[in-house]
């Protein structure tokens, strides 16, 4: 029986379709606001974030909670601190985490090809999550800027990124909602993907919740305007409008969508009486799938000091093992 793979989540990211089907060719810029919780969060890019980045920003997750639990029972001279995701001196600063992976790991763990295409097509989508600035603005009116994430260093083998605040609180204790990666790779549609995660961040484990159809579209696209089409006359398509033509191919996007996530064995689809669509999603089988990771108070302590936990395996804690761990994984591909 395969392990679940379920990844902690920042629940922020259900307040807006930040990560959305693209089409082949150049992509639109990334320029979204929303609240949430009392903020004020802008997401700023040059290029819109598709459904694969997504998936790779979930693998990212998984593969950081791992190596945290790692360094959690290592030696304790494999943690350090550091604050190169920010300006030095900067105390307010939150802290951030650091994660080493191979190009190699990240294609097998999304589910494809582990060859030189697939290798390069994983450092691309990596590349635009680490060009996506985000600003935070609190209340009273304090405000952070940091990348989603930062390229520290890398080759074609592998990387070392540092993980903003918002994903490092996720990992040591924070706020989290939490998505299998597993049911996300068991659908195929991008539509299915991005629907599936923004569901599995407004219902928990053992709930549901109802949804009209046409409600779904703006948790997978930013710019849904719902509202009915008036002017068109019954069985005249020529005189459709182009929104018209859009929000047809959306529902049925939608829909099939939907009949794929009433696929999988953990949620139950239904229609309500009153024409809703209900998702029920089976609790998750161990309570330690949604703990956070050991050792979270001690590092929730480091955070609340303004410290940076960074966490890495063994074979990267001296600066030549970060590519001795890179060469391990290609040479597998022999």
């Amino acid at each position: 029986m395969p392990i679940e793979r379920i990844v902690r989540y920042d629940p922020s990211l259900a307040a807006a379709p930040l990560f959305q089907p693209v089409w082949r060719g150049d992509r639109p810029k990334l320029n979204l606001t929303f609240q949430f919780n009392g903020v004020t969060w802008r997401w700023r890019g040059p290029e819109q974030l598709g459904i694969a980045e997504q998936t790779l920003l979930l693998v990212l997750l998984e593969l950081a909670a791992e190596q945290s639990m790692c360094a959690a029972v290592g030696d304790e001279q494999t943690r350090q601190i550091e604050s190169a995701l920010y300006e030095l001196g900067e105390v307010r600063r939150p802290p951030t985490a650091r994660l080493t992976v191979s190009f190699y790991d990240l294609c097998r763990r999304v589910g494809r090809g582990v060859g030189g295409s697939a290798m390069s097509q994983r450092r691309a989508e990596l590349q635009r999550l680490c060009e996506v600035t985000v600003w935070a603005r609190q209340e009273d009116g304090m405000e952070f800027q940091s990348r989603l994430l930062t390229w520290q260093v890398g080759n074609h083998k592998g990387v070392t990124v540092l993980l903003n605040w918002r994903l490092t609180e996720v990992l040591f204790g924070g706020q989290f909602s939490t998505v299998s990666l597993n049911e996300r790779l068991d659908l195929r549609s991008e539509c299915a993907r991005a629907l599936h995660c923004a569901l599995s961040l407004r219902i928990r484990p053992g709930k549901s919740m109802a949804f009209h159809l046409d409600n779904l579209a703006k948790y997978i696209w930013s710019d849904v305007q719902i509202r009915p089409v008036r002017g068109r006359h019954r069985g005249c398509i020529e005189s459709e409008s182009p929104a018209a033509i859009a929000l047809r191919r959306r529902r049925k996007e939608l829909a099939a969508a939907v009949a794929e996530i009433a696929a999988l064995p953990a949620w139950t689809v239904k229609t309500t009486a009153q024409g809703a669509i209900q998702f029920s999603r089976r609790s998750l089988n161990n309570a330690r799938d949604i703990a956070p990771v050991q050792g979270s108070s001690k590092h929730g302590t480091a955070m609340a000091s303004g410290a940076t936990v960074v966490n890495k395996p063994d074979a990267v804690v001296r600066e030549t093992g970060i590519w001795q761990l890179f060469a391990r994984d290609e040479a597998t591909l022999g």
